[in-house]
């Protein structure tokens, strides 16, 4: 047996230092799979084994508490891997057989999506070295979740990162670099291949009539700057949806501040937040003046923010106490006979495609939400519909009940016509706008708002869904009902 790897590794060595594979030899493609999960789990056994010397880090820990452990774990993890160079897990076999899988990828129909995507973080001067973090200044890219899935499974420590024209392997919790592989784009193909259109082959259908103001019942008598159009019902669901907000802005507080004045008039006790909470730095301090200084007055009233990570999100968010996310960048929450599903669109790997549809099949519940970051449908010109997302999620949703989704990444509000009966929301306006960002005579666009600032406040009572969109000034920008699907 020692013979035939040796036999195999010595001609994958050969085939990848003259940059091809040929098919007689891809029967190996499983052992080669194999060897290199094997190497990954045993990256994770023994950084688990650091871990479990450590003090224990609680679910719902202080933002000194993370950054004190991340620290620690990180000079122990380290200092476990000193002198150790590239190609621990990635051997020359595994490397070459991920450069061909990423090269089948980046051949087909969605290849300009691919290399955008790649292309597009904020990450340009990341240093590449093994046994290093990885800069906290620099922008976590999303991994493209069709790629995600045709990569060889990595155990829940380590997660494939792009860095340009480099695929890393960073732990999730210390983000250190593990390893690495150079070159691993295939070139640019001249013209390339037809983008993808906006809606992306998925059936538009026309979206209800919105129904007429909805009389305030029982809401408390406030000085509104625009009127509730919710009907403030008793024994209602309310909730508060927001996203892109953690920068620490003068315009965020000023939005955080309108939030409270509404919060007087429509009591919710829970907060959706849908992805780059925290920009930049996440330290103690950063976390107290772009989060905790904003909301304040909210936290104090006994409101529970639930926290979904977007891309400028750094993954020890999960442990964050006031995201209640209890240690997990992916959950189920349930609110009033509703599931809200907090996904984590930046590594949609099949670790968590299984937890969700597992969840999915067993969900008693009628109402089914899904809250993330990278918007399946969007208007936007500055990143738009995200295709890779919408192939894995949509038909997904569309069998299994979901009804609403709320999602952020562009930084405006755009309600989307529905698709295949789902209602989809971009609600990333809650710290910059993009101006004019949406574009013109979009096919699936119901109603944006793109000038100014913004938050959502939804009620759901029985089979119906209230939503009333505020700006920063107070003007309602949106407002209607949505049916709960059959």
């Amino acid at each position: 047996m020692r013979n035939v790897t040796f036999y195999y590794r010595s001609l994958f060595l050969i085939f990848f230092l003259a940059g091809s594979i040929p098919a007689q030899i891809t029967l190996s493609r499983q052992a080669i799979v194999s060897d290199f999960e094997g190497r990954a789990r045993e990256y994770g056994r023994q950084r688990e084994a650091i871990e479990s010397r450590l003090p224990p880090l609680s679910k719902q820990a202080t933002a000194e508490e993370i950054a004190a452990h991340k620290q620690l774990f990180l000079a122990r993890v380290q200092e476990s891997r000193k002198g150790l160079a590239r190609g621990t897990i990635f051997t020359p076999e595994a490397a070459a057989l991920v450069k061909t899988i990423i090269s089948e990828q980046f051949n087909g129909p969605g290849a300009n999506e691919l290399r955008r995507k790649v292309f597009e973080a904020e990450n340009k001067g990341t240093p590449v070295k093994v046994n290093i973090a990885y800069p906290e200044s620099k922008e976590l890219l999303d991994t493209p979740p069709t790629l995600l899935l045709a990569l060889p499974q990595l155990p829940k420590q380590l997660n494939y990162r792009f860095v340009g024209n480099h695929l890393l392997l960073v732990d999730r919790e210390t983000q250190l670099i593990v390893d690495h592989i150079s070159d691993v784009l295939p070139p640019a193909v001249p013209g390339g291949v037809p983008p993808t259109n906006t809606t992306g082959g998925v059936s538009t259908t026309t979206p209800e009539a919105l129904p007429e103001r909805v009389p305030i019942n029982n809401a408390v008598a406030v000085n509104l700057p625009s009127p509730l159009t919710l009907p403030v019902r008793e024994r209602s669901l309310r909730i508060l949806v927001f996203g892109d907000s953690g920068r620490g802005s003068k315009e965020q507080y000023e939005l955080a501040k309108l939030m409270d004045t509404y919060h007087q008039a429509i009591p919710f006790d829970t907060a959706l937040m849908v992805g780059d909470n925290i920009y930049g730095p996440d330290g103690p301090a950063d976390m107290k003046k772009k989060f905790e200084d904003a909301y304040r007055p909210l936290i104090d009233k006994g409101v529970k923010f639930y926290a979904a990570l977007g891309n400028h999100d750094t993954p020890n968010q999960r442990f964050y106490a006031l995201f209640n996310m209890n240690g997990e960048d992916f959950y189920r929450l349930e609110k009033n006979g509703v599931s809200f599903y907090a996904l984590n669109s930046n590594y949609l790997d099949k670790r968590q495609l299984d937890w969700f549809t597992a969840q999915l099949a067993s969900d008693p519940n009628g109402w089914r939400i899904a809250y993330f970051h990278h918007p399946p449908f969007s208007s936007g010109g500055r990143h738009g519909s995200d295709p890779d997302v919408r192939q894995v999620l949509h038909p997904l949703f569309v069998r299994s009940g979901i009804d609403v989704v709320f999602t952020g990444h562009d930084h405006f509000y755009e309600r989307i016509k529905p698709q295949d009966g789902i209602t989809y929301f971009v609600s990333g306006a809650a710290g910059k706008i993009r101006r004019g960002d949406v574009k013109d005579n979009s096919p699936i666009t119901a109603a944006f708002f793109d000038t100014d600032l913004s938050f959502m406040l939804i009620e759901i009572t029985g089979d119906e869904m209230y939503f009333q969109v505020i700006a920063r000034d107070g003007r309602t920008v949106d407002s209607g009902v949505i049916k709960r699907r059959d």
